[in-house]
């Protein structure tokens, strides 16, 4: 009894002499719920390239895969099936009005119910969550408060059947939304916060005018817009996974550079309080991603 006792002294002496606590700071925790990255149809659908993106995703604390949803085909469900059996969640990105809507498209019911039948495929392959993008009105639509209440209409019609199907709705809105309603596009948090599950805030640096500015301070860009976003929501608690970018288009980074772009980007996001993030690369290039997440672990966001 007494041996037990001592080596029982011995541990608890050495935990504490532990260098982490010494230096007054807990051992690291994951400091987001969602991880994830965007992946186009074509890429999902190249076996040895998928099987890639998921070792690393795993590596380094990567959660979920966005996937590009347009049409039913037996490849794609056995790519979904694929991320599934190797632990990773699936959300399929479904574009509502390509390049945002005229006013025929966003009130053409038969519109709402074709994008509905590959929500519905969605939610068969496993699916917990599905994203809506572009839904909202051409940027070239007449400023009105009105396309606000149309598109909140769509939202209705897709979380009722979202939900009674099982799973949750995300919508993608512009992160200008942070700083209040939209009127030509027709996103209006406020508004549309009782209609959704989840809001995906695009804070892209390079989408904000004047872009030098904002170039120069993506910490900023990103954690005004997205506080902006939950203000705006109230007390609707919409957990919020913010869209975040690997590089700004507009102006030439080096590695390590864009490394502290994509740092300051998180550390927005933790913050800000938001749920978690989806990195966005259009060609769905995740090296420097990975690669950074490898070199500060649960502490890229600092």
């Amino acid at each position: 009894m007494h041996t037990h006792l001592v080596a029982l002294v011995a541990s608890i002496l050495l935990f504490l002499a532990s260098p982490a606590l010494a230096e007054g700071t807990a051992p690291a925790t994951k400091p987001f719920r969602t991880q994830g990255i965007y992946l186009q149809h074509y890429t999902a659908m190249t076996p040895n390239r998928l099987e890639r993106l998921i070792d690393n995703a795993l590596d380094v604390g990567v959660d979920t895969f966005v996937v590009d949803l347009t049409s039913r085909t037996n490849n794609y469900k056995k790519a979904i099936a694929r991320i599934q059996e190797r632990g990773l969640k699936y959300v399929p990105r479904i574009v509502m009005f390509a390049d945002g809507g005229n006013r025929e498209q966003v009130h053409d019911r038969t519109v709402w119910e074709d994008r509905w039948r590959l929500a519905q495929y969605a939610l068969e392959l496993g699916a917990k969550d599905v994203q809506l993008d572009y839904i909202r009105y051409s940027s070239k639509t007449s400023a009105s408060p009105q396309n606000a209440l149309d598109i909140r209409e769509v939202l209705r019609f897709f979380k009722k059947r979202v939900n009674d199907g099982g799973g949750r709705l995300q919508i993608d809105v512009f992160g200008e939304v942070g700083y209040g309603p939209s009127v030509h596009i027709g996103q209006d948090m406020s508004l549309f916060a009782a209609e959704i599950d989840t809001v995906c805030p695009m804070v892209y640096p390079s989408h904000y005018e004047p872009y030098e500015e904002h170039f120069r301070q993506p910490y900023e860009t990103v954690h005004s817009s997205l506080v902006g976003i939950q203000k705006q929501m109230g007390q609707s608690r919409v957990p919020v996974l913010a869209y975040i970018e690997l590089s700004n288009h507009r102006f030439k980074l080096t590695t390590e550079e864009r490394v502290e772009y994509i740092r300051a980007q998180l550390r927005a996001v933790r913050e800000a309080k938001a749920e978690g993030w989806y990195a966005w690369s259009a060609g769905n290039r995740y090296d420097i991603l990975f690669d950074l997440l490898r070199r500060y672990r649960d502490n890229a966001a600092t």
